[in-house]
């Protein structure tokens, strides 16, 4: 089996420093000023570890230094031929190494990356033909991933490999690739379009589906969730509210004005200690109030991610910290019975931490509602 690799350095660099993305070398450069790191390289280590054996049995096909022969040597593999890119890597290189790549006639392309690499994965696809007929698949490593391409997290997409690589390819399917406006999002404007498609191998158990926009809930069911939590908060204790309509409407029942699609820190009696945080200004907070960490979060529509997507600020350390029984999830039935798979999953970064939330957890669905919800990661 000949795959083809390309790997977006920067991607998901933002997330941890509250950006909404990472494109554009002045995201990048202000992520960097706030310490936040790449987050691809482990990513990759991650897949490459559930690949596992089989991986010494695929010829590699990859694109130069950082965009994939890096990760490849970490990995202790060889590449059977090498793309050469730019450096530092711009949108224009992938685009080049995904057209590239899919000329030599791989028979997947797998790329590392957010939306916006697959957005330019498929610009390179479409300029070779091939962007309805090469099978690709998406390492999560950005920001958001709404876009319906991506596997789970890096050990599904190490294990969707070694089933390809052992069985062959599988049937495939459209994938919505979708295109977020960064600027927009970062003025809390949500505006996302369809781009196009891409062609995934189908493992609904894998692959995480794309958002869905229309499941939301009833503004009346989210002020009677948002109620119901708030009766429950303990006045000496640290929320950090993740983004979301339904987490919003719980800050604007507390009278807060928070950040829709950033993470808050809140007090229990209601007091706004941080608004729109970064990771590095949470784990501070957490680490020097020494009060019981509670984490509220609302999954993604459709997708069912209830972490590692656009709430990266919220770290495996605090969820950790926090640990299962202070991990609230807020949400109405109807996105719950909607969710691609059913199940709620967790990408924090730690695999061995995120499968000790396998099983059930709790769901607040209205005013004194819950419903067990099944989580598998």
């Amino acid at each position: 089996m000949k795959i083809g690799l390309v790997v977006n350095p920067w991607a998901g660099i933002g997330g941890p420093a509250g950006l909404k993305g990472s494109d554009g070398a002045d995201c990048v450069q202000a992520a960097l000023a706030a310490n936040s790191l790449p987050q691809v390289p482990a990513r990759l280590a991650a897949m490459f570890e559930a690949l596992g054996a089989a991986a010494h049995a695929v010829s590699w096909y990859a694109a130069d230094g950082a965009m994939g022969l890096a990760a490849l040597q970490a990995a202790g593999l060889r590449a059977s031929a090498v793309v050469p890119v730019g450096s530092p890597s711009q949108a224009a290189d992938t685009r080049h190494a995904a057209r590239t790549l899919a000329g030599m006639g791989v028979d997947l392309l797998l790329f590392a990356g957010g939306d916006g690499t697959a957005r330019d994965v498929l610009d390179g696809l479409r300029d070779a033909g091939l962007a309805g007929s090469l099978p690709v698949l998406g390492l999560p490593a950005g920001v958001k991933m709404q876009s319906a391409v991506f596997a789970n997290h890096p050990t599904a997409a190490g294990l969707l490999l070694r089933r390809l690589q052992q069985n062959g390819l599988a049937v495939c399917g459209d994938a919505e690739v979708m295109d977020l406006d960064e600027e927009a999002l970062r003025r809390g404007l949500i505006q996302p379009r369809l781009y196009g498609f891409l062609q995934l191998p189908l493992a609904p158990l894998l692959t995480q589906g794309g958002k869905s926009r229309h499941a939301g809930g009833s503004g009346a069911q989210r002020q009677a969730i948002a109620r119901s939590f708030a009766e429950r908060m303990a006045p000496d204790a640290l929320y950090l509210v993740g983004p979301g309509t339904t987490t919003q409407a719980l800050l604007d029942l507390l009278g807060l004005e928070g950040s829709l699609l950033g993470v808050d820190a809140v007090q229990g009696d209601g007091t706004l200690l941080a608004r729109d945080a970064s990771r590095s200004e949470l784990e501070d907070l957490a680490a020097s109030r020494q009060a019981p960490l509670h984490l509220v979060l609302s999954p993604i529509g459709g997708q069912g991610m209830v972490l590692g997507r656009g709430n990266q600020q919220i770290s495996h350390r605090l969820l950790r910290a926090a640990g299962r029984q202070r991990v609230h999830v807020l949400a109405p039935l109807g996105k719950l019975m909607s969710l691609h798979g059913g199940v709620l999953r967790i990408d924090s970064g730690d695999a061995q931490l995120d499968a000790q939330f396998n099983g059930y957890l709790p769901v607040t669905t209205g005013y004194r509602e819950q419903t067990m919800w099944p989580v598998s990661v």
